[in-house]
C-alpha cells in the first residue's frame, strides 16, 4: 500500500465504474485510493450516454462535446428511422468524465495484480480497505472473465461536410450483426466506428470503406483504434461477493448497442448504497439486470436469423419501440401494441424472448 493507514475504500480501475464508485464514496466523507495502471479513459468508444445516466449521475457541463436532441437510423442504406427535437443524451468527454469524478481520490498509476481475484496485489502487497476493496478492471484486468465479447473499432475524423452537431445516426447493414455509428463532437469534428461480430481486420476495412462514403474525402485526426466489448450479460455473483466486481467486467454492458457506461455506472452506484445501507446491490439494479439479460437473448436470436429477417426487425419495429428496446426501458403494453403490426418472423422473436 502507498500509506500506512487504510483508506476506507479501495477502487481497482478508473473506468466509468470505478471512478463513479470513488465519486460517491468520496462525496460521502469517506476515503478512497483508485489503483488505475493505464492511460484513464483509454479504451475507444463512442462516448455517447443517454439522457436516463443522470438518474446516477450529473454529467457537467464540461465534460459534454455534443447534445443530442435527435437521430437518424438506416438499414442497408435506408433511411427508415428519424427523430428530432428531444433531448436524447450526449455525447462526453470520456476523460474529463473521469477526471472529475476522481477530484477527491486518491489515484495511483499502478499495474494492481489479479492473477487471484479476491487477493489483488500490488507487487508482494494485498490490496486493503477498511470497507471494502472494489474490482472495477474492465476486460484488461481480467481477461478471461467474459463468456462472449465482440469487437468494435473508431476513428475521429475532421470533415469539411455539414453535420447536425445534435444529431446520431446509426447504419445497419444486414449482413453484419452489429452497426456503424456517426457521433458528431463538434461542428467539423465526427467520430464513425463500427462493431459486430467479424475480426479485426474486417471491421477496419468496413470502418474505411464506410468513412469514405459518408464523408467523401477522409481526413483522420486519430488512428483506428479497437476494443473487445464484454456482450455475455450480467454476471449477478460477482456484484456480491466479498471482493466484488462491478462495471464492464461484471457484464453491465447492453448486448444490442454496446452501451457500458450508463449501466457501469449504475451498478456503482447500486454496490456503494449497498455498503452503506447493509442491502443487497442487485435490488437497485434489477431492472438493468434483466435488460441487458434480455438483449442477450435477443441478439443470441439476430444471429442465428437470416440477414433479410435483420432488416425487417429493424425497419418494422415502432420508433417507440425500438428506442425503448434498445435503451432498457420497453413496457408490456408498448409490446402488446406493437404486436399486430409487425412482421410474423419479428414479432415471434420479440414474444419469445421477452415472455
Amino acid at each position: 500500500m502507498a500509506t500506512s493507514v487504510r483508506p476506507d475504500f479501495v477502487v481497482v480501475g478508473a473506468g466509468p465504474a470505478g471512478a463513479a464508485f470513488a465519486y460517491y464514496a468520496s462525496a460521502r466523507g469517506y476515503s478512497v485510493e483508485v489503483y488505475e495502471g493505464a492511460d484513464f479513459a483509454a479504451k475507444p468508444c463512442g462516448w455517447a450516454v443517454p439522457l436516463q445516466i443522470e438518474k446516477y449521475i450529473k454529467i457537467l457541463s464540461d465534460a459534454i462535446l455534443s447534445e443530442i436532441n435527435g437521430f437518424r437510423v438506416y438499414v442497408d442504406g435506408q433511411l427508415v428511422h428519424e427523430s428530432h427535437g428531444q433531448r436524447w443524451g450526449y455525447i462526453v468527454d470520456k476523460r474529463l468524465l473521469i477526471k472529475s469524478l476522481l477530484e477527491s481520490a486518491t489515484v495511483h498509476k499502478k499495474y494492481v495484480d489479479l492473477t487471484s481475484p479476491t487477493r489483488p496485489r500490488v507487487g508482494s502487497m494485498p490490496l486493503q480497505a477498511r470497507e471494502r476493496v472494489v474490482l472495477a478492471p474492465g476486460l484488461v484486468g481480467l481477461p478471461n472473465i467474459a463468456s462472449e465479447t465482440i469487437l468494435a473499432v473508431q476513428q475521429i475524423f475532421r470533415t469539411s461536410r455539414a453535420i447536425d452537431t445534435d444529431v446520431i445516426e446509426i447504419w445497419f447493414d444486414s449482413n453484419l450483426v452489429g452497426y456503424y455509428w456517426v457521433f458528431p463532437r463538434s461542428q467539423n469534428i465526427v467520430d464513425i466506428g463500427v462493431g459486430g461480430y467479424e475480426g479485426a481486420e474486417s471491421l477496419r476495412s468496413r470502418l474505411r470503406s464506410f468513412a469514405k462514403m459518408k464523408l467523401g474525402h477522409i481526413d483522420p485526426i486519430t488512428p483506428i483504434k479497437g476494443a473487445r466489448i464484454n456482450v455475455s450479460g450480467v454476471n449477478e455473483n460477482l456484484l456480491t461477493r466479498n471482493v466484488p466486481i462491478i462495471g464492464e467486467a461484471a457484464g453491465f454492458v447492453y448486448p444490442l448497442t454496446g452501451e457500458g457506461i450508463r449501466p457501469s455506472i449504475a451498478s456503482a452506484y447500486a454496490l456503494f448504497n449497498s455498503i452503506i445501507e447493509n442491502n443487497n446491490p442487485l435490488d437497485r439494479v434489477k431492472s438493468i439486470v434483466k435488460w441487458v439479460n434480455l438483449q442477450r437473448k435477443l441478439l443470441n436470436k439476430i444471429r442465428a436469423s437470416s440477414p433479410e429477417t435483420r432488416a425487417r426487425v429493424i425497419s418494422s419495429l415502432p420508433l417507440d419501440v425500438f428506442t425503448s428496446l434498445g435503451l432498457g426501458e420497453l413496457s408490456l403494453r408498448q409490446l402488446l401494441r406493437a404486436l399486430p403490426s409487425l412482421p410474423r418472423s419479428v414479432a415471434s422473436i420479440l414474444r419469445t424472448v421477452l415472455g
